[in-house]
């Protein structure tokens, strides 16, 4: 995941002069401490390969001389009641098959589930997510959640785990009990990975010149005149306020069925190969519940509008909320990391697509590891 910092809308793209990204170094997990037995709250979604993660997870735990408690989804009002009457040393949300969340919008409904367990957390309790991802963008983006959370509300000390299918149950059982100040931690085959947000390098030019090219977003003009700058042959734009010099624009919402299959038809018209796509759908919102309809939605429309068409090039914009969180920016941080877990995704199917995520000039001051080796 990289970003550069600050927003540069002039000449045209906006690229600007820090730039950031997150690693994964190996991270070995601290002694468990003794501390006699404790107990554990495991929610779901209630779907059924969360619901069988959940029972391993409880056996584990009892294994470790822990114990495992549930609460039914319907019955998540009383949470905080629960709570009171039975300490915890953690709350714990697992997910089910990544498949399950393929769809934007069931991803989204995973949000929404996720948020009404926050919504009843109070003080002294921590909130762990656990998912076996497998590089889904509906899962993946969860870790826009753990950004926001991590600067809303650091007293829940928020932490994503994901682990994949050779990694064993007991290493997430060690994972819990240590109680480690990671927030975003990946087990593979046992070995154990945090995330370190560090400076990269910027990200390299996008080639350009003749051929077509389809641009979303309130970016669109100033993406359009780089493009025409360049040498394009035509530029399709599609978004709010679209429109510039020579630029042929598209109406319509780029989330809606069938607006992509236009812009994509209108810009390889006559036979015109397709080069490059600019997605910059909702980046200059200010509206956070606008984040997901146009840039997740949109992009996945405009994936499969190019199935048959394969661009040279992908350039996603977004903010980099996901990055560094901010409070009260939950949709727009999760809507972004899906992006670039999007980008990732079709990047290991040979597809192309890079993402730029454009942000604050300074960095939230937060003592925690994530931002330790900036």
């Amino acid at each position: 995941m990289t970003g550069p910092v600050g927003r540069a809308l002039s000449p045209g793209v906006p690229f600007a002069t820090s730039s950031f990204e997150v690693t994964w170094p190996e991270v070995p997990l601290p002694p468990v401490v003794p501390d006699g037995p404790g107990a554990w709250l495991l929610l779901t979604d209630e779907h059924p390969a969360a619901l069988g993660r959940a029972v391993a997870l409880a056996l584990a735990l009892a294994a470790a001389g822990d114990d495992a408690l549930s609460l039914p989804r319907d019955d998540l009002g009383e949470l905080p009641a629960f709570l009171a009457e039975r300490p915890v040393r953690g709350v714990v949300y697992l997910t089910g098959s990544p498949y399950a969340y393929r769809d934007p919008e069931a991803a989204q409904e995973l949000l929404l589930s996720v948020l009404s367990v926050v919504a009843h957390l109070g003080f002294g309790v921590r909130f762990h997510l656990v998912t076996q991802a497998g590089g889904e963008p509906g899962l993946v983006f969860l870790r826009g959640l753990v950004r926001v959370l991590a600067v809303e509300r650091p007293q829940l000390r928020a932490s994503m785990v994901d682990f994949d299918a050779r990694s064993d149950v007991d290493v997430l059982v060690r994972e819990l009990r240590s109680d480690a100040p990671d927030d975003e931690v990946r087990w593979r085959h046992d070995v154990r990975y945090a995330a370190r947000l560090t400076r990269a390098p910027l990200a390299a030019d996008v080639p350009t010149g003749p051929g077509a090219y389809v641009v979303t977003g309130g970016l669109g003009p100033a993406a359009a005149r780089w493009l025409a700058g360049t040498g394009a042959t035509r530029v399709v734009l599609c978004g709010p306020g679209a429109g510039a010099p020579g630029a042929v624009v598209v109406p319509g919402d780029i989330a809606e069925p069938g607006v992509a299959e236009r812009l994509v038809a209108t810009a390889t018209a006559d036979g015109l190969p397709l080069r490059g796509i600019v997605h910059a759908a909702g980046v200059l919102a200010d509206d956070p519940s606008s984040g997901w309809r146009p840039r997740v939605l949109g992009a996945r429309r405009l994936h499969e509008a190019t199935a048959d068409c394969p661009p040279e090039w992908w350039l996603l914009c977004s903010s980099a909320t996901a990055l560094f969180g901010a409070p009260g920016g939950t949709s727009r941080a999760t809507a972004d990391a899906w992006l670039e877990a999007f980008a990732a995704w079709r990047r290991s199917r040979g597809l192309p697509a890079t993402i730029v995520q454009l942000g604050p000039p300074h960095l939230p001051d937060l003592p925690r590891p994530y931002f330790s080796t900036l």
